[in-house]
């Protein structure tokens, strides 16, 4: 199969911008309690930073930008991260390189910054452009946060920028349509993440997907524009249909009976792609949907309300 497309943001850019940066080591966050002397520091930096920009204020009264890192809490989700530490879901996810509210996991380590906004990386400057263009966002601010005088670093830190909105809906999981023509609610056979195997029970195994059950010869339908990379065999997959989308995200449909899409077809999102079945590793007829990003599984939230 082909690699994932390149993309601009959505990315896990915090490392290598830190390096780039110059930065050893980043202030453990203890806890998340917005009256704690750190986060309030932190809460206060994003509010005066927000002011600044929206105000157009002189560059030279922004905060310095400053990274702490935090491990999630077997409690703590997503959402209530992001409302304790008063950022936004742009910034959380392009910082942390997150692909669904769902990766926030316990023990798991993130970033947190003292402002909103997103890493790019700097050598696109027109696509560096257009967003502070987009977001009315001074090309000064950016200089003064990141210490420079151009668009030359290899990665930038924009204060208040914002990713696109079908990013953010890619992110959400409202990007992607159900796979299947039925409106019931989906009875998931197995659900994403660690589970027991269905082929030996004493074992524990990471699922890469969810496990949809559907009568055989169902209709599978693109659950999003894309581009046909894969369609044929593929080990314990079966029969198995690619496509690519925009940002580096894949769907993947496994266990097929028949492909109906060849390898560089252009497919839209609700068309019919195949007939679902019961090839590959499986325990009965099931449809296997996937999704990944730059070869990552991530978690999709389309299916799975909870």
């Amino acid at each position: 199969m082909k690699k994932p497309i390149p993309y601009l943001l959505l990315i896990f850019l915090i490392i290598p911008f830190l390096a780039d940066a110059g930065v050893n080591s980043v202030p453990e966050l203890k806890d998340l309690d917005p009256a704690a002397g750190m986060m309030k520091g932190i809460r206060n930096d994003i509010k005066k930073s927000i002011y600044v920009i929206k105000s157009m204020r002189p560059g030279r009264e922004l905060p310095d930008l400053k990274f702490y890192a935090y491990t999630v809490r077997k409690d703590d989700t997503f959402w209530l991260i992001m409302a304790k530490s008063s950022q936004d879901i742009d910034t959380l996810l392009s910082v942390n390189g997150l692909s669904t509210p769902k990766d926030i996991a316990a023990g798991k380590k993130i970033y947190i910054p003292n402002m909103r906004g997103v890493i790019v990386k700097g050598d696109n400057e027109k696509a560096v452009r257009r967003m502070l263009r987009e977001n009315s966002i001074r090309p000064e601010y950016v200089f003064r946060i990141n210490k420079c005088s151009g668009f030359g670093k290899k990665y930038m830190f924009v204060p208040c920028g914002k990713i696109s909105n079908l990013e953010r809906s890619l992110f959400l999981g409202t990007g992607f349509m159900y796979p299947l023509p039925s409106k019931r609610s989906p009875h998931l056979t197995s659900r994403f993440g660690m589970r027991r195997s269905p082929f030996n029970h004493r074992y524990v195994e990471f699922h890469s997907g969810v496990d949809v059950s559907c009568p055989m010869g169902s209709e599978v339908l693109a659950a999003r524009d894309g581009t046909v990379v894969f369609s044929g065999f593929e080990g314990g997959y079966g029969k198995l249909v690619v496509l690519q989308h925009e940002y580096g995200y894949r769907s993947f449909y496994g266990h097929l009976s028949r492909p109906l899409v060849k390898p560089g077809d252009t497919v839209q999102r609700g068309s019919v792609i195949a007939l679902s079945g019961n090839t590959g590793r499986t325990t009965g007829p099931h449809l296997h949907f996937e999704v990944r990003r730059g070869g990552m599984a991530v978690h999709p939230g389309v299916l799975i309300k909870d």
